[in-house]
């Protein structure tokens, strides 16, 4: 269970950090301090099986909303721009050789 808590967390960082430059690009201003609670609920409500995934996208909005006082629009930018960092990311640290995404069968 401990490397799956260290790869959570490290996950929740990069999201974090991701979710703060789609801010940027966004014209939001949000600090990490901010984002960093949101996306480690939004991460936890992700798990959820089934229907985790849509009520984390959900959530994800909210609390952007809320948090920031970005309108609606905005918060879909953010999220979009979010996962798009992020694969952009994982794809970096894939081809950089620090993550291994091969599967043993």
């Amino acid at each position: 269970m401990g490397i799956t808590a260290i790869i959570f967390a490290l996950d929740v960082l990069l999201t974090a950090c991701c979710v703060y430059l789609a801010s940027r690009l966004a014209w939001v201003k949000a600090g990490l301090n901010v984002l960093l609670p949101i996306v480690f609920v939004v991460s936890l409500i992700s798990l959820t099986p089934g229907y985790g995934w849509l009520l984390g996208i959900v959530a994800y909005i909210y609390l952007l909303m809320r948090a920031t006082s970005a309108d609606f629009k905005d918060a879909v930018c953010i999220v979009i721009f979010t996962k798009l960092l992020s694969v952009l990311v994982l794809l970096f640290i894939s081809h950089a050789g620090w993550l291994n995404l091969t599967i043993n069968s």
